[in-house]
């Protein structure tokens, strides 16, 4: 059993002050970094065991709150750091995105690298960000983001901050494997690794950057954003004809399924926000794989997306396409996924409950975790 399978057990056997001092121990003898990966480790599978239907929102959440306090620990059990701060670096995650668990394990690794970190947490208001960075300017701005959908967020924390001043590297799942998800929403650096980014806040010590702008216009996402709940409204009505069963659901079953429908539209936009099709073509494989693992159809996804289709407004030429790309990625999805299977490293789920049960929170990654 590895020891990320132990410290799981623990937490599913609640036992969170034997959980705590394994998490402890592993911190003196190994160091934070590797603390971080083992507790990073923890959360993904919690993440696939909830994905799979194996575990309920609210195990995740207890989960989750072993592994914040468990992280907690293992900070207070690392060595102090040797030298006087590098540069002073403010933390947060994206307006809008509460995943803050990544934030905060990436957050303390920058600490024990040598920096003065300012975490805010999760979900900063943009212009509170702002007025926050211009009473005190740092060297720069962090940003972390979990969920796709969030990257209109995420903008705007890049926009507030350049506004003050001040650069701003980003990382997260939301960003994908690559720098391109970046640089469309204005971000100056993006960086998928610890040492990826003290290089950059290094160089930006000894040479400030020039803030960057966006590459992607964000008026065709933004357009399509102000016809979402209309168009949900209506799917909800097309989709009776062509799913006879919803008939037959509870309020709480048709809230949820609204939620479905709304959540694809939110990652059409995200395509939209970044030119990048692999987040809407990549959310098909995860939503097919978790309605399944709750007993739904196999084929409900591409049902779902038909009825979108049918009541789009004219004039809505890449969403129509975008709808296109995810029905053909939905509809060979014949086999559920595993969490890691279309993800990159650290992807988090969107927070859109299912039928049967209640489906957890715009989960995470290599830090898996519900919304904290």
């Amino acid at each position: 059993m590895s020891q990320a399978d132990t410290v799981l057990k623990l937490i599913q056997g609640r036992r969170r002050d034997d959980a705590v001092e394994l998490v402890r121990s592993a911190a003196r003898d190994a160091g934070l970094p590797v603390t971080v990966q083992l507790l990073a480790e923890v959360q993904r599978k919690v993440g696939d065991l909830w994905q799979q239907n194996e575990l309920t929102v609210a195990d995740e959440h207890a989960a989750t709150a072993i592994t914040d306090l468990a992280l907690a620990a293992a900070c207070l059990e690392a060595a102090p750091r040797p030298h006087a701060p590098v540069g002073t670096v403010v933390f947060g995650c994206a307006e809008e995105e509460w995943h803050v668990m990544p934030a905060r394990m990436f957050a303390e690794q920058l600490r024990a690298a040598g920096w003065d970190v300012v975490f805010l947490g999760a979900s900063t208001p943009a212009e509170h960000l702002r007025r926050f960075l211009a009473a005190e300017p740092p060297a720069a701005v962090a940003v972390s983001c979990t969920v796709p959908v969030h990257l209109h967020g995420a903008r705007r924390t890049v926009s507030a901050s350049h506004a003050a001043g001040v650069p701003v590297l980003v990382g997260g799942a939301a960003f994908g494997a690559g720098p391109d998800r970046a640089a469309a929403i204005g971000a100056d650096a993006w960086a998928s690794t610890l040492d990826g980014a003290v290089a950059t806040l290094s160089r930006w010590i000894s040479s400030r950057p020039r803030l960057a702008a966006p590459l992607v216009d964000d008026a065709l996402a933004l357009a399509a954003g102000a016809e979402r709940p209309v168009i949900v409204e209506q799917a909800m009505s097309a989709l009776a004809t062509r799913f006879p069963p919803l008939a037959d659901y509870t309020d709480w079953q048709l809230d949820r399924t609204r939620e479905d429908l709304d959540s694809i539209l939110r990652f059409v936009e995200a395509s939209l926000l970044t030119a990048d099709d692999s987040i809407i073509t990549g959310f098909a494989s995860w939503l097919t794989s978790v309605l399944t693992a709750r007993g739904l159809p196999s084929g409900i996804v591409p049902v779902g997306i038909d009825a979108l289709h049918e009541c789009l407004p004219e004039g809505q030429k890449e969403v129509e396409r975008l709808l296109t790309a995810m029905r053909t990625a939905s509809a060979a999805e014949q086999r559920p996924r595993s969490a890691g299977d279309w993800r990159s490293p650290g992807y988090a789920p969107v927070r859109t409950p299912p039928r049967r049960e209640p489906r957890r929170p715009r989960s995470q990654p290599g830090d898996v975790a519900g919304r904290d």
